[in-house]
């Protein structure tokens, strides 16, 4: 339950990092009448009606981001971010499977 709470929590931030990114280079690529450069991102979330509304809590955000990033959670699990480990002396292991707090 607290890994999914967690991947939930990490989930928001990461989308609404790049919600508030694509919003902002859209804007200022606009106002410089530059030609839009191939963003790293698969999609331009602020074309999405979904999206473009007040959300009152976190879990109305990821519940939004869920309609289309299904895989999201097994996704993060898998990644480098999820699956680092350090060796930090005899018998002291350090990453996200081996400390009690691994935001």
């Amino acid at each position: 339950m607290m890994v999914e709470k967690i991947l939930r929590f990490t989930l928001i931030l990461l989308l609404l990092q790049g919600l508030s990114l694509n919003r902002a280079s859209a804007a200022m690529d606009e106002q410089a009448g530059a030609v839009v450069k191939e963003k790293r991102t698969t999609a331009d979330h602020t074309r999405f009606t979904e999206l473009d509304k007040p959300f009152a809590s976190g879990p109305e955000v990821t519940r939004a981001c869920l309609q289309c990033h299904n895989l999201a959670a097994s996704q993060v699990q898998r990644s480098l971010h999820w699956t680092w480990e350090f060796d930090d002396g005899p018998g002291e292991k350090l990453g996200k499977a081996h400390v009690v707090n691994n935001f």
